[in-house]
């Protein structure tokens, strides 16, 4: 049977060969395919117009949505969101932190998007994303996703400039996007400058701040240390009879887990034969039997005895 297509047809074909454009390829072609008759006659053709398409669109990139720009997706221990006012340091904090070479620049909104790093804290990794500046006037649905989902919220402050304004103005903003108190960190950077020292001295003695220089390294480290226990986790270290004990790569838990949902995480058949646990000392040459109800802490190895 004759396809009889018209002239239409014909002329985007020719659009068609003369293009490169992949994208202009397809609509080329669905425009095609709207004026091919549809017939027994044509079934062929359109089957093939179609053949192409696929083929076409499997050669494009995916396209990113925005709100995929804009997430971040938790890897490590923890993830630690740093906010503050512009140019308080949060992207040299980060390449401080986590070893990276973000850009650095004197002015404001050089980050513009969440970017993240991990830094290394003995023997985890936690998860460390820089933000643009938050203000009163820039505190996008984003931004406030991102604190929503965070472990832990790390408030950077400038101690050279008005520093309790900053501090005011971001708990505003948290507060108006109800992020608990208690996943919030306060640190204020440039401590080693004589007036920042002065305002640092002021504000401890109204709220809880811990005092840094970026610039100088001080208090760094204690700091890693810090956010490790504000993230109030622990880690854990299961004994296996004969075999090593594999110290790099503990299991991550929430403070106050009991051992018994430590149990059932690593298998819940073995919560209903569950007889105690031997809790061994750090030299593993003593131990200590727990029961079900045990609240672990940092640093624990257990044998679980099933």
């Amino acid at each position: 049977m004759p396809a009889n297509l018209p002239p239409q047809f014909f002329e985007l074909q020719r659009k068609l060969n003369q293009t490169k454009d992949v994208q202009e390829k397809i609509e080329i072609l669905q425009e095609m395919l709207a004026v091919c008759p549809k017939h027994k006659g044509t079934e062929r053709v359109q089957e093939e117009i179609k053949k192409k398409i696929a083929k076409l669109k499997r050669t494009q990139p995916k396209k990113v949505k925005r709100e995929e720009i804009y997430f971040v997706k938790k890897e490590g221990a923890g993830q630690v969101l740093i906010l503050g006012a512009p140019n308080s340091g949060k992207t040299s904090l980060t390449n401080l932190l986590c070893n990276t070479n973000f850009k650095v620049a004197d002015y404001p909104f050089t980050t513009q998007l969440p970017t993240p790093g991990m830094l290394k804290y003995e023997n985890i990794q936690i998860q460390i994303v820089d933000a643009p500046p938050l203000t009163k006037d820039f505190k996008p649905g984003w931004l406030k996703n991102l604190a929503r989902e965070a472990d832990l919220v790390l408030i950077l402050i400038d101690l050279e400039n008005d520093p309790e304004s900053q501090i005011k103005e971001i708990e505003e903003i948290l507060e108006e996007w109800k992020i608990e108190k208690e996943k919030v960190l306060i640190v204020g950077n440039k401590i080693d400058l004589k007036n920042a020292k002065e305002n640092f001295e002021k504000i401890k003695e109204k709220r809880e701040i811990f005092g840094i220089s970026v610039k100088e390294k001080v208090n760094i480290e204690e700091l890693k240390r810090k956010i490790f226990d504000s993230l109030k986790i622990i880690r854990v270290y299961p004994k296996e009879p004969k075999k090593e004990i594999d110290f790099e790569n503990p299991f991550i838990l929430k403070e106050g887990t009991k051992l018994i949902d430590f149990v059932k995480e690593i298998n819940e058949k073995w919560v209903e034969k569950f007889k105690g646990a031997r809790l061994y000392e750090k030299n593993l040459k003593s131990f200590r039997i727990v029961g079900r109800n045990y609240v672990l802490k940092d640093g624990d190895i257990v044998e679980i005895k099933i």
